[in-house]
């Protein structure tokens, strides 16, 4: 389920998957939170947007900056969104089977 997040993640940062086939959470959470870690220092303006149409409580983005490093803050967020994504895969499952 996460591989359909990580998908949906890939739609709304534009981001080029380049034939990633991530075996774990963690794994897929680690691809992730390097992009985020990049665009926290080149364009954090998509990266706040971006987090802003997949969902991700404004609350837990404010509690992520927190985290001190560049990588932590990149590593949380990543996690965010990928559990934000994971949430959404798995309601509209529960509601297609009605």
């Amino acid at each position: 389920m996460y591989i359909e997040a990580w998908k949906k993640i890939c739609d709304r940062f534009e981001l080029e998957e380049d034939g990633f086939d991530a075996e774990s959470f963690g794994e897929t959470a680690d691809r992730l939170s390097e992009y985020f870690e990049h665009l926290l220092r080149t364009d954090s303006s998509k990266l706040m947007n971006g987090l802003y149409r997949i969902d991700v409580r404004e609350d837990l983005v404010k509690e992520a900056f927190q985290e001190g490093s560049l990588s932590d803050i990149a590593d949380a967020l990543a996690r965010l969104a990928l559990r934000r994504e994971w949430e959404k895969v798995k309601m509209r499952e529960r509601w297609s089977s009605k």
